[in-house]
């Protein structure tokens, strides 16, 4: 990537998903997790959480708000992030996470009247599903950030939910893993070098 869609003078909004975007495994949000477990090996390593931290760090530090936009539970991934030292919280290094509020959201993201206020209720395919809802949760941190859709820097390991993204606006939207051969932290954290440097030179 040589260059981000958009004018680099204003402000951009990082939004992440979860599960093997800033971690390593996937299903432990969704899986009974024990709420006292030893969350490191979700990063694979301290030092592969450190670099995240002092990414996240930098992205502050040029004035940007962070989000995590995930299918799982907001209340597993808050309490993992705090016993790995990352709050949430408008003056915390996340400033929110959008995301399933109890474990029927996992499943099934939308109720019967917004099925039918978005036009899905024929749709039963729950990737699908989750990929509009994804969408509305972006629409939100854009409205809330007051920025344009291109200053929405959206990551996610789920073809269906970039490709979803992307056509509805958020062209800096990033597959990760990719066709790399990396994937989870490895990869967005050469990703978000790359991004960081373009906009260290605005």
């Amino acid at each position: 990537m040589n260059e981000l869609n958009s004018d680099i003078n204003n402000k951009f909004i990082f939004v992440f998903d979860f599960d093997l975007t800033l971690t390593f495994k996937s299903d432990r949000i969704t899986n009974n997790l024990p709420m006292d477990g030893n969350y490191m090996e979700l990063f694979e390593s301290e030092t592969k959480l450190n670099d995240m931290k002092e990414t996240f760090e930098r992205i502050k530090r040029i004035g940007s708000n962070i989000y995590i936009n995930t299918r799982g539970l907001v209340r597993d991934i808050t309490h993992i992030l705090k016993n790995v030292g990352i709050y949430v919280g408008s003056n915390n290094m996340i400033t929110d996470i959008k995301g399933s509020l109890v474990l029927d959201h996992i499943n099934r993201p939308f109720g019967l009247i917004e099925l039918k206020k978005y036009g899905l209720d024929q749709i039963k395919d729950t990737n699908i599903l989750w990929a509009v809802k994804k969408v509305i949760y972006l629409n939100n941190i854009k409205e809330v950030e007051n920025v344009k859709y291109n200053n929405i820097l959206f990551f996610d390991d789920s073809h269906i939910n970039i490709n979803v993204a992307k056509l509805n606006g958020y062209s800096n939207s990033f597959l990760v893993g990719n066709d790399s051969g990396l994937i989870g932290l490895d990869y967005l954290l050469i990703k978000l070098k790359e991004i960081l440097e373009l906009l260290d030179k605005k």
